[in-house]
């Protein structure tokens, strides 16, 4: 039985206020507090953006204003020497600015009704805005308190006189796709730009009792009355607002392109959705991928799949460099081509293979691409700590590599494989390291030699010569007794492979030493737990170390040993790298020599001390070797970490 009508009412629909009616909404304020009584200083407006701004005066007179509050916020953004033209010319912070937001995105479904002698009038809404206030004068105080701050450094700064060379990249612009064009539409930065870009409009506030508000409500009702061309009869009218559901209709909801939902890749074989999975994953767990897919998959054929498509890598599985970067691509960043990019990532992919941590300098030095390209790369799969370098995003997967020997075996096949066609085209010598010109080498034994004197004269005893294996390959040494402490003495190793363990931590202590140039004994006794917690079980590492072994180790790495005293009447012990194998080295052992003599130095008395052995170098070149090894405090260069000892 249908409901009985009550009253008939008449609608009348105005459009001559459609794209200029707004509906501004005051959420934070009180409903029984409207702005009528307020003073309007000013209302700005830019139409395309939808966005207000209205300045509100405040009563400073009123019992609640607090007036030191109000000159000290005031002084805070205009300072007591304002450079331009004062915010708040009173002294006091005598205004509050409203600022918008956007209330309801799609306003046109809405719209506004005026009632008049028993008829409806509605006009649609052209937008709905939020007004709330704006405490933007306190970025303004902030921002006036960090310009003050940095006018009192300038002088620091000169004294200093420490400005680095920055490196120039230079980026090509590659053709936009439909896609790339509509995300860039839809960004944050596009938005502000065009935000910027549109001026503000400046009109005057009208309160609703103004005449001229009045006259604009009048034009809120409909002049003319004309009748509605019915299209449909009333039940059709309603099953068109809500259409009955006849099948289901699967609507698949926007998703960012590296999303996938489980719908996409049932739909898809099992070759496509495991290239699916790893592509977007970069890099994942045999586990992880064997829950994505279905639970009664042949495994065995999903080893084969994956195995297209990905390498092993620390137990697990990573997306390969070519299907990342096909054939005939270029990369986003800087356009460098595909072949140069996936060279890069599989020597980046092999040394993950040797260490689950590596140092991004190391790494550039030898691939030489830009260093965003390398950044990305290592993000994928890759996670950055300090003092470590980038950390491997999983833990070695020991019962993967357990279970599936024959499938390592075979990777370990792959990557010997693309090891040697790496080795060639990088042109690697035995310690994973750049050919050298015989020159490079002569200079680097030659200031060696004179390091090694210089250890002689200052600690009273001879390093122990050590012959040291120069082999990049994975040490598969017996399971040892893990020793209690890297302090102990090598007792469980005494008739094992002790060149093995010497060549392991010879490489650990010189790629850190590249790094941090300034070691101390607790230095390198940290390095070494954080590597041996990182080892699988069995690793060579395991066996323990003592610091007189850390000690010559790292000396024969190319560093000398310095007896810091600081403060005076205490001795520290610190370890500097002297021999990096390049054209610095020379003035490396000139600033080490002055750190003998004394605990702080002036870059004056190292340019002097260059001058007087006949050394060219920059001054650009000066400043960046004292950042590495000091820190400045006072007019002197302190080695670092001498200050807290």
């Amino acid at each position: 039985m249908d409901d009985e009508v009550v009253k008939e009412v008449d609608v009348f629909l105005t459009k001559e206020l459609k794209d200029h009616l707004w509906l501004m909404q005051y959420p934070v304020r009180p409903v029984d507090s409207s702005y009528d009584n307020e003073t309007f200083l000013s209302t700005q407006i830019k139409p395309l953006q939808r966005k207000v701004n209205i300045d509100v005066a405040i009563d400073t007179n009123a019992s609640s204003y607090l007036t030191s509050k109000g000159e000290f916020l005031a002084s805070s953004v205009d300072g007591s020497i304002p450079k331009g033209p004062r915010t708040y010319p009173s002294g006091k912070l005598d205004r509050i600015e409203l600022k918008s937001a956007q209330g309801i995105p799609k306003s046109d479904r809405y719209a506004i009704g005026a009632i008049k002698n028993g008829s409806v009038h509605l006009t649609p809404l052209s937008a709905i805005v939020q007004m709330r206030p704006s405490l933007s004068f306190l970025d303004k105080a902030d921002a006036a308190s960090k310009e003050r701050e940095k006018l009192l450094d300038i002088d620091k700064d000169n004294s200093q006189d420490e400005e680095e060379a920055k490196t120039v990249t230079v980026k090509f612009a590659r053709q936009e796709t439909s896609e790339q064009k509509s995300r860039r539409i839809k960004s944050y930065d596009y938005l502000k730009k065009k935000e910027s870009e549109e001026s503000w409009s400046h009109f005057r506030y009208h309160k609703t009792q103004d005449e001229m508000s009045g006259k604009i409500r009048h034009r809120l009702l409909a002049t003319k009355h004309e009748a509605v061309v019915a299209y449909a009869s009333p039940s059709e009218y309603l099953s068109s607002l809500i259409p009955k559901p006849t099948e289901d209709i699967v609507d698949n909801p926007d998703m960012p392109s590296n999303v996938l939902s489980m719908a996409q890749l049932q739909s898809m074989s099992l070759n496509d959705r495991v290239k699916a999975i790893v592509t977007n994953a970069k890099v994942i767990r045999w586990s992880q991928l064997i829950a994505l897919l279905d639970k009664d998959i042949d495994q065995s054929l999903a080893m084969k799949a994956i195995q297209q498509v990905a390498v092993l890598v620390q137990g697990c599985w990573v997306v390969k460099s070519e299907v990342l970067h096909p054939k005939d691509t270029f990369s986003a960043h800087n356009h460098s081509p595909a072949e140069v990019i996936c060279r890069a990532r599989d020597f980046m992919l092999w040394k993950f293979t040797q260490s689950p941590s590596l140092i991004r300098r190391d790494i550039a030095h030898i691939v030489k691409i830009p260093s965003e390209e390398l950044k990305e790369m290592l993000e994928q799969i890759a996670k950055p700590k300090p003092k470590q370098g980038w950390i491997f995003n999983f833990e070695f997967d020991q019962d993967f590599v357990h279970k599936n020997k024959e499938v390592v075996q075979r990777q370990n096949m792959v990557w010997e494989h693309k090891y040697q066609q790496l080795k060639k085209h990088f042109e690697l010598t035995k310690d994973c390291k750049p050919a050298e010109s015989a020159r490079e080498r002569r200079r680097r034994h030659s200031s060696h030699s004179k390091s090694r004197s210089d250890v002689n004269d200052t600690d009273g005893e001879q390093p122990v010569p050590m012959e040291v294996k120069e082999e990049c390959v994975v040490i598969d040494s017996p399971i040892h007794n893990p020793v209690s402490s890297p302090g102990q003495a090598i007792t469980n190793n005494l008739n094992g492979d002790t060149d093995g363990l010497v060549a392991e931590l010879s490489l650990l202590l010189r790629e850190k030493l590249l790094t941090d140039c300034v070691f101390t004994m607790a230095d390198m006794r940290r390095i070494y737990q954080t590597k041996l917690a990182q080892c699988p079980a069995g690793h060579i590492l395991a066996t323990g170390v003592s610091e007189s072994l850390l000690e010559k180790t790292v000396l024969n790495s190319g560093a000398i040993k310095i007896h810091y005293m600081n403060p005076p009447g205490s001795t520290s012990t610190f370890y500097v790298l002297i021999d990096a194998g390049n054209d610095l080295d020379p003035v490396r052992t000139i600033m080490a020599q002055l750190f003998q003599k004394s605990n702080r130095i002036k870059s004056n008395t190292l340019r002097e001390e260059l001058e007087q052995q006949k050394v060219q170098l920059n001054e650009d070149k000066i400043k960046s070797l004292l950042k590495d090894y000091c820190t400045f405090r006072a007019g002197f260069w302190f080695l670092k970490g001498s200050m807290e000892t």
